[in-house]
């Protein structure tokens, strides 16, 4: 009876079944040889696949059969009697999406859905995948592909359905239901595994693709898709998508090593933007629009002079921009000058008929002389028609999209004044390729925190009369030299007469007559940029080099040159710097550290960050290199203004622009926290420079760096030298293979101890190293004061309990290299491991021999980001008590301080500010320096250390701080003890001998 059952179901099926659509609809099982209505009844149905052109499978199956998955739905439904056969349309009626929203609902994301894609609030998402989205490419979560999902299944292309509803719909059938999971939380998704078509999708609403295709003419000259090559490869690649956002800046500064497979721009515009995230350093904000003069500004300018009477002609050819190019007429006429000048206006047909009716009635009023072509000549055809009437006239050259300021006309006849052999000079600019700033060679469309205006009046001031050769003037604005025209003819408007490249073949000719071209930087005019005429560049690019190449085939040579080399950083470096100074003001100071990290860095970014809320501005110079060092306002202060151009300063090529530097900015004092890194030469420059430069100035003995060339005082051999005399040093010196300077010990000390000497304080963060340090630095004026610090203030923890037995659980705090006691650490934990104490060593940071003390069985946490993160991995990590294992003298230790503020009582060695401030609040256990090379006896008393006194003796820890820096740290240390006495050691204190 069952055969015969399933007999006659067979035959209704392959009565309904329809082969000839089936191998239409599906050709692949055509190359497989397989019978189709075989192919359908064993795997077709089970895939999605219909067996004919009216009966959707899928759909009947969701419809009819959804608590029972297995069955056949072709089958089920032939082996109906008529009457109740149903049949479920394979098209989108209101019936099928009502289906197909009942399956996905739960795994479809709404929320993301109506972000990426922008739907009103009153709409249905899910409806709108149905019946639209799906069709427009639109994704129904992060991380599914209808792209990768059509490609592993190209049977559903044809089948009229999306294509997660494909997927879920045959999940079931593969025996998986994941029906009752809820939609994941877009915000919260690894964005990882986001799908190729979303991050498309998103970044296409941002990408600029004429910015990419101008900026990387290799993918130009592939005709590849921009956005498809930034999506996958150009952001590995460091390019940037559009000119606001940095991909290697954000990369950099946001995205951490669990991110490596995240598109830095699309992490932007999903999470970073709504976090403040900023895209570049100086921040989101463009340039403001360029807008029109109102009526009234019209009434304040003032005519410019008759040819005739003029020293120098201004051309301005215009084709569109209404805004743009009235302002740039305005800005000239606006701006008073000495030097007479006349304006020659070219309206080349462009079209705007209200900007030409607007020419013709500013032109009437005597303002300007104003040429109109009888058709659209092209840019360079009528930059020549306007040449031809002002032969025997120096004339300035300028784009209708580009703003002068101030007297901008005088500072360029200047420059020609002084250069008599000068063809051409052009100013500085936000948009200017070479001439770019504050970076060269990109439109710098961010807003900086000052206007082109000021930075125009910053640049004559900050940088009067200077000037550098460049290789070619940049078109948007440029002086050029009647006798430079006269020698090699004006530009050639039969190679280009559209635009682009004219002036780069005229700067080629010149300089084949003998002339120079010269960058001016002591003048900014702000540029548009592709306003005045139209796209011709940015299509025909690859047309214009080769027409300029053609002509000029070692332009390109001397363009690279030219970029490689920079000649034009020192004028930007000084405008960058005189941009801190304008906008901090006076109330500022200025703080010299290192850049390796650590305890300094710490106490930089607690001072700048306490000084900020006392509205002090923090300019930090910091050394980046053995001779250079980098200024940058400090990213804590809400008024910083993050540069380009200060970077990698090298300290003796620049001693002089360092010197003018804070001879302008005129700070409150200099602090200097550490030069070392700096190679001696640099190093006593830069002591000239801060003692003769600045009012008053600090030092604080954060390491013994002023008597030592090893500034720890552990010696090659990993040994603590115990601060030998000189005699012991220069032994040390003659082994030590990685220090390149060898200079005499005892002329380090004079040196150092005159310094210091001239110093209104030297800040010691502890009484151990003014102690040990007052003797060798005679003339200091030494004063103690421990380190502000932010830490919480929290309450004591329980001491954990554990059963008899259980190894007790000792943690070793931060990035543990040789003189933090790594070799210490490392005896310590193959002691234990030997002897199978019952002690277990862990690190909550990171080690130099991670991989040495993995197999040991000692774990890592990896590097903590804060304070907090450190205690919260010390709590996570169930420990009993924190060992400080530094083999030298610190002079504060922060570890210290996170392990007080744990609760967790500290190990420590009897030397310096750690064992100086156990002693001061009694807790801890203190192991004798001399144990140092001996690990038994150190793993024996801490295996058995009282733990239960050490706990009670614990005590909550309050981290020091300073109402005010000003006033409680740097203020009133001249009544200090020069050098304080060091504490006594507390009876109550164990130590360990």
């Amino acid at each position: 009876m069952l055969n015969f059952l399933k007999i006659y179901k067979t035959y209704r099926c392959r009565k309904f079944f329809d082969e000839e659509f089936y191998r239409s609809q599906y050709p692949d099982i055509n190359t497989q040889g397989i019978d189709a209505f075989s192919h359908y009844m064993t795997h077709g149905w089970k895939e999605g696949r219909n067996p004919c052109r009216y009966f959707n499978s899928l759909l009947y199956k969701d419809h009819y059969l959804s608590s029972r998955p297995d069955i056949n739905p072709f089958e089920h439904y032939a082996s109906r009697p008529k009457y109740e056969r149903q049949r479920v349309a394979a098209t989108l009626s209101n019936e099928a999406v009502s289906i197909q929203a009942k399956v996905i609902e739960t795994h479809f994301d709404a929320a993301f859905y109506r972000e990426i894609y922008g739907l009103r609030d009153e709409a249905d998402p899910l409806r709108h995948y149905l019946t639209q989205g799906w069709l427009m490419g639109y994704e129904p979560t992060m991380t599914f592909s209808s792209e990768e999902h059509v490609k592993r299944h190209p049977h559903i292309a044809r089948m009229g359905l999306p294509p997660f509803y494909h997927l879920i719909s045959t999940q079931t059938l593969c025996g998986t239901d994941f029906s009752h999971e809820p939609a994941p939380d877009y915000s919260n998704t690894d964005l990882s595994y986001a799908s190729r078509g979303v991050v498309l999708w998103v970044l296409s609403r941002e990408f600029d693709h004429d910015y990419y295709m101008s900026t990387h003419h290799d993918v130009r000259e592939a005709g590849a898709n921009p956005l498809e090559h930034y999506v996958d490869f150009g952001w590995r690649e460091g390019r940037n998508p559009r000119p606001s956002f940095w991909t290697k800046h954000y990369v950099d500064r946001y995205m951490d090593s669990q991110n490596t497979d995240v598109n830095p721009f699309f992490h932007y515009l999903i999470i970073g933007r709504r976090e403040g995230l900023l895209p570049n350093p100086f921040g989101y904000r463009e340039w403001p629009k360029v807008t029109a003069p109102a009526a009234a500004d019209w009434a304040a300018v003032s005519s410019a002079l008759d040819l005739d009477a003029a020293e120098v002609a201004v051309i301005l050819p215009v084709y569109n921009g209404y805004d743009e190019t009235l302002r740039a007429i305005h800005a000239v006429l606006s701006n008073g000058q000495r030097t007479g000048f006349a304006l020659i206006v070219v309206d080349d047909c462009g079209p705007d008929p209200e900007l030409r009716s607007m020419l013709r009635q500013l032109a009437s009023q005597r303002l300007f002389i104003l040429l109109e072509n009888s058709h659209n000549f092209g840019f360079v055809r009528s930059v020549n028609r306007a040449v031809e009437i002002c032969r025997g006239k120096n004339i300035i050259l300028l784009n209708s999209d580009a703003v002068p300021f101030g007297d901008w006309i005088d500072r360029l006849v200047a420059h020609a004044e002084s250069n008599a052999d000068a063809a051409t000079i052009t100013p500085l600019s936000n948009n200017a390729t070479i001439c770019s700033f504050p970076q060269p060679n990109i439109n710098n469309l961010m807003q900086l925190e000052a206007t082109p205006a000021q930075l125009d009046a910053y640049a004559r001031e900050c940088n009067a009369g200077m000037s550098v050769d460049i290789p070619t003037a940049v078109g948007f604005c440029f002086y050029i030299r009647d006798e430079a025209i006269s020698d090699v003819g004006t530009f050639d408007a039969d190679t280009f007469g559209r635009g682009y490249g004219e002036e780069n073949d005229f700067c080629m000719r010149a300089k084949y007559a003998g002339y120079r071209h010269l960058l001016a930087y002591d003048i900014f005019v702000y540029h548009k940029g592709s306003v005045s005429f139209d796209a011709t560049y940015i299509n025909n690019i690859a047309a214009i080099e080769q027409r300029l190449h053609t002509k000029h085939p070692d332009y390109p040579s001397n363009v690279r040159q030219y970029v490689a080399a920079d000649p034009g950083r020192e004028g930007r470096i000084r405008l960058d710097l005189f941009r801190i100074v304008k906008h901090l003001g006076r109330r500022s100071v200025v703080f010299v550290s290192h850049s390796e990290g650590g305890g300094i860095e710490t106490h930089v970014k607690a001072m700048t960050a306490q000084l900020a809320e006392e509205g002090i501005g923090v300019v930090l110079i910091t050394v980046s290199s053995r001779h250079q060092i980098s200024v940058a306002v400090s990213p804590l202060d809400a008024r910083s203004v993050l540069t380009y151009n200060c970077s990698d300063l090298h300290v003796l090529r620049y001693a002089s622009l360092i010197e003018q530097f804070l001879e302008w900015l005129q700070p409150l004092f200099v602090h200097v926290h550490s030069l070392v890194g700096l190679e001696w030469q640099a190093t006593q420059r830069m002591m000239s420079i801060v003692s003769q430069k600045s009012q008053k100035y600090y030092f604080t003995l954060h390491d013994y760096s002023p008597v030592c060339h090893r500034n720890h005082l552990v010696k090659p051999t990993g040994v603590y030298c115990g601060l030998a005399a000189v005699h012991t040093c220069r032994s040390c010196l003659a082994i030590d293979h990685d220090e390149l300077d060898c200079i005499a010990p005892a002329t380090r000390r004079a040196v150092y101890a005159a310094f210091l000497a001239g110093a209104e304080a030297v800040f010691a963060p502890s009484h151990d190293i003014a102690v040990r340090v007052a003797p060798l630095l005679p003339g200091s004026r030494i004063v103690v004061r421990p380190h502000h610090e932010n830490l919480p203030v929290r309450p004591l923890p329980m001491r954990p309990e554990r059963p008899r037995g259980t190894p007790v659980r000792v943690a070793a705090l931060g990035a543990i290299g040789p003189h933090k006691g790594i070799n210490i650490l490392y005896s310590l934990a193959l002691d234990a491991n030997l002897r199978q104490l019952p002690i277990e060593y862990v690190v909550i940071g990171y080690s130099s021999m991670s991989n040495e003390l993995s197999k040991l069985g000692v774990t890592e946490t990896g590097k903590y980001n804060n304070p907090e993160h450190a205690l919260t991995l010390i709590d996570q990590s169930d420990i009993d008590a924190i060992l400080i294992p530094s083999i030298w003298p610190e002079t504060y230790c922060y570890t210290l301080s996170i392990a007080l503020s744990s609760g967790r009582p500290p190990i420590a060695f009897d030397i310096g500010a750690p064992a100086e401030r156990l002693r001061a609040t009694h807790q801890g256990l203190l192991i004798d320096i001399g144990d140092i090379e001996r690990p038994q006896k150190i793993n024996d008393c801490i295996a058995t250390m009282p733990l239960d006194a050490m706990y009670s003796r614990r005590k909550k820890y309050m981290p020091l701080g300073y109402d005010s820096m000003l006033r409680h740290y740097y203020g009133g240390h001249e009544q200090s003890q020069a050098v304080p006495v060091p504490l006594r050691e507390a009876d109550d204190v164990p130590h360990a001998t």
